[in-house]
């Protein structure tokens, strides 16, 4: 993608960003920050604040909706390993925190599910070994190795069921005191579960698993052998982290995993949506990671606006491919020309506040072959991107219609609209001194 933009970017002439004023805005914009930059937009336009419709009914162990997630740092062993994945929710009280963090504890359950799941593969390796003996000897005892593995399943759910119900059963007690009412039955149920879940071994892995004290009101965090989680609730938000987590990477150690967690989890702190921190780091939505101005991290937010639902605009930094890929379609043939005709455009310079960018687009309407005097309203996709300057990353924006039955402004509005909110662009003020002090 840096291809791309590169040769123009050579064309345009490059802002110090220590020199650069914040651009005169009218008095209904709004700034807002997302990752190593800040930039500004109409207020009408403010990205959707789904936190501000009430929180969906608390069911079970559902946890209250995540409005974004992002990934952040390097695990302190494998390079190629996110170090944590981040999730902000929508609004929640301090009651749907307490709800979501009952179930948030070592799992005895999960850990004697491992000891029966080792048995379980111990008894398939077994049965594999008997496929090549064709004796009567292999027959019977393969039957035996599956009646074992039938047992061993059943056990297996049971364990689940039972894990579940004291989870239930938990939940039901709290709630019945809140309300005054008599909790002897379901705590004689209680009691019962886990005489049935004592009956079932834990594995060496759940010696390893306990509650670490994060020294902050309303937080909870577990260290296990291979991960570390952690759940804050604070402005109202509830955020999760979960370092060690990422799939079909190598295990992270908790020697390591643990101390780097609980440095990040130092270094991070809820923010006001319009709050610019002043020192190095990244914004997160309603959050802020206090930081070198060097760790990795990969950001993407896309919300449509309350007054214009039908657009869709996105940030992303490190940039997405959509610029590139959208560049490339020009070149591909329109495969429904009668029912839509398509004019693409760019790469064109653009201003990106603090430097320049490269501008790509389309627009299409739509046809009706039998009715070629119909002219439905324009529809268009704007994406826009600028390179790495310094410690920040390549930033990409990106605007477009999703709904084409909707209200959205024309063309040449939003065009215009758009490139004014570009050239607000600008690094955090701490990245601005981060790379100032860089030789």
């Amino acid at each position: 993608m840096r291809y791309l933009i590169v040769p123009v970017l050579f064309g345009l002439t490059s802002v110090s960003w220590a020199d650069a004023p914040d651009p005169a805005l009218p008095a209904d914009w709004q700034t807002q920050c997302f990752g190593r930059v800040q930039f500004s937009m109409p207020a009408h336009l403010a990205w959707y604040n789904q936190q501000a419709q009430s929180p969906a009914f608390y069911k079970g162990s559902q946890p209250t909706p995540a409005i974004w997630r992002g990934n952040y740092g390097r695990d302190p062993l494998h390079e190629d390993k996110v170090l944590v994945q981040i999730a902000v929710s929508r609004l929640a009280t301090l009651d749907y925190w307490k709800r979501d963090t009952s179930y948030f504890k070592p799992s005895r359950g999960e850990a004697q599910e491992r000891v029966i799941q080792k048995q379980l593969d111990e008894i398939k390796a077994r049965k594999v070994a008997l496929l090549s003996d064709q004796s009567e000897e292999a027959d019977a005892l393969y039957s035996q190795l599956r009646e074992k593995e039938r047992a061993l399943e059943q056990a297996q759910q049971h364990i689940g069921k039972v894990s579940t119900d004291i989870l239930w059963v938990s939940e039901a007690i709290e709630n019945f005191k809140e309300q005054g009412r008599d909790t002897a039955q379901l705590e004689a149920k209680l009691a019962e579960l886990l005489i049935e879940d004592a009956k079932f071994p834990t594995d060496d892995l759940f010696e390893q698993e306990y509650f670490v004290e994060l020294n902050r009101p309303n937080a909870l965090a577990i260290s296990g052998p291979f991960d570390f989680s952690a759940k804050l609730w604070e402005n109202g938000r509830i955020y999760t982290f979960q370092f060690g987590m990422q799939h079909n990477k190598p295990r992270s150690e908790q020697a390591s995993l643990e101390p780097a967690a609980l440095d990040f989890l130092a270094r991070f702190r809820a923010r006001a949506e319009h709050e610019i921190p002043t020192e190095p780091g990244v914004c997160i939505p309603f959050g802020f990671i206090a930081d070198n101005g060097n760790e990795p991290f990969d950001f993407g937010y896309r919300w449509h606006p309350r007054s214009t639902p039908a657009l869709l605009y996105r940030i992303d930094q490190p940039a997405s491919s959509e610029l590139m890929t959208h560049a490339l379609m020009r070149f591909v043939p329109n495969p429904y020309p009668s029912r839509v005709r398509i004019d693409s455009f760019g790469p064109q310079d653009v201003a990106f506040g603090y430097q320049g960018g490269s501008l790509v687009g389309s627009q299409s309407q739509r046809r009706d072959p039998e009715n070629p005097d119909w002219q439905p309203q324009q529809s268009y996709h704007l994406i826009a991107e600028t390179g790495a300057h310094g410690a920040v990353p390549p930033v990409s924006f990106e605007m477009k219609v999703h709904d084409i039955d909707g209200e959205f402004p024309p063309f040449e509005q939003g065009e215009a609209e758009f490139k004014q909110i570009l050239d607000t662009f600008r690094p955090l003020p701490g990245m601005v001194r981060e790379s100032a002090d860089q030789p």
